[in-house]
């Protein structure tokens, strides 16, 4: 498929990008617009609800595995002590359901060893304790065979819980949720935008990684399986794409995260206009497999050097510019392949800035707009 070196061993993955972190944007709005409630409640209360689905732990956030047996044992052992725990974070949906923002894994944990529901309680097992650190004598106990007296002193452990309120905004619940995520496993960025937009817009997303679709099963052939679920990466990929692809390079203010928040609440809610994202997304890693094959994606200043992790800029531009080739010009461009790779080569072994662009400081304006529109002029180039 491709003319130059691909060696397995030279593949890491993602690579990070540098100097953003320098980049800090506030972004204004009025004090009236944060809506947060104090909200007293107990463990058992909490059970409760999530039982009867009035909190819900949205799948597509689910972390499975971040917390051990053991971590989840001590958890459930300082309730048992009646320590004080964190506070939690939920966010009042539409459907006036709470959805987990911060204390997902202590609602998880919670949900693993009270009801042995859900994707970490597989066929319906509970949780058992172990490595307790205090109450040995309650090693390998389940909830069904706690004492009562163990069982009262846990479900009316006090909590406090501070939940925002439906209406405010989605800019400003995405910067509460950054600020207060604080907790020993952090969200990811897209972990708390897929927790901001549950609903068709996530399931949109999903629908363009998942392997049980054609485009998510195109999308894993064409990056190698190089970008994992875990921490929703892939996700995240696929969000920077619809960014861009619905508002434009040119309309793109830093910083990133605060324009792919936007770009997802701009899914459409018409299936038909999300069909048509999702026939230029596969139409895009269609040209780029074509061309690059498993080298897609990827930096490259030689034919001969290894091939180099994914690119998150190259992602960006090489499929928002593919997505918006009819057939004519894609043919064009396959047809000249051969000396599209190599003048790719040159263009990033030439042109420093472009360089720079896709290497440091990727989420400047400046950057931005700089390799998108070097990029498209050098397209246009093989297809005019």
């Amino acid at each position: 498929m491709n003319q130059y070196n691909t060696k397995e061993e030279d593949l890491s993955d993602i690579e990070k990008e540098l100097g953003n972190e320098e980049i800090v944007i506030e972004v204004p709005f009025k004090p009236e617009d944060i809506n947060i409630k104090i909200v007293p409640r107990n463990i058992g209360q909490l059970v409760e609800l999530l039982e009867d689905k009035q909190i819900l732990i949205p799948k597509y956030q689910r972390l499975p595995n971040l917390w051990n047996n053991t971590k989840k044992s001590r958890f459930i052992e300082s309730l048992m002590l009646d320590l004080p725990i964190p506070l939690f974070y939920f966010d009042e949906g539409d459907n006036k359901k709470w959805y987990v923002v911060d204390g997902l894994q202590r609602m998880s944990t919670l949900e693993h060893f009270m009801l042995g529901t859900g994707e970490v309680g597989k066929n319906n097992s509970k949780l058992k304790l172990e490595n307790l650190e205090f109450l040995t004598e309650y090693n390998l106990k389940t909830w069904d065979d706690l004492p009562k007296d163990i069982k009262r002193r846990i479900n009316s452990n006090q909590v406090t819980i501070n939940l925002i309120g439906k209406g405010t905004p989605d800019e400003v619940k995405y910067t509460i949720f950054s600020r207060i995520n604080q907790g020993d496993v952090p969200l990811t960025s897209q972990e708390i935008r897929t927790a901001l937009f549950q609903g068709y817009r996530v399931d949109f997303l999903e629908k363009l990684v998942s392997k049980e679709t054609e485009v998510g099963q195109l999308f894993h052939k064409v990056t190698s399986g190089s970008i994992k679920t875990r921490r929703q990466e892939d996700l995240d990929f696929v969000s920077r794409f619809v960014s861009f692809y619905i508002q434009g390079y040119s309309n793109y203010e830093p910083d990133m995260d605060r324009f792919i928040t936007i770009g997802t609440k701009l899914i459409p809610e018409n299936e038909a206009e999300r069909e048509k994202m999702v026939n230029a997304f596969k139409n895009a890693l269609d040209i780029s497999w074509n061309i690059f094959g498993n080298d897609s994606f990827r930096k490259r200043q030689s034919i001969n050097d290894g091939r180099k992790p994914i690119n998150k800029p190259l992602f960006e531009i090489i499929s928002t510019v593919f997505s918006k080739l009819n057939g004519q010009e894609a043919k064009k461009l396959l047809k000249s392949k051969e000396e599209f790779v190599s003048s790719f080569i040159k263009l990033q072994n030439d042109n420093k800035r472009f360089w720079n662009a896709i290497t440091t400081g990727t989420a400047t304006k400046d950057n931005v707009n700089l390799r998108n529109k070097e990029f498209s002029e050098f397209v246009n180039n093989f297809i005019k």
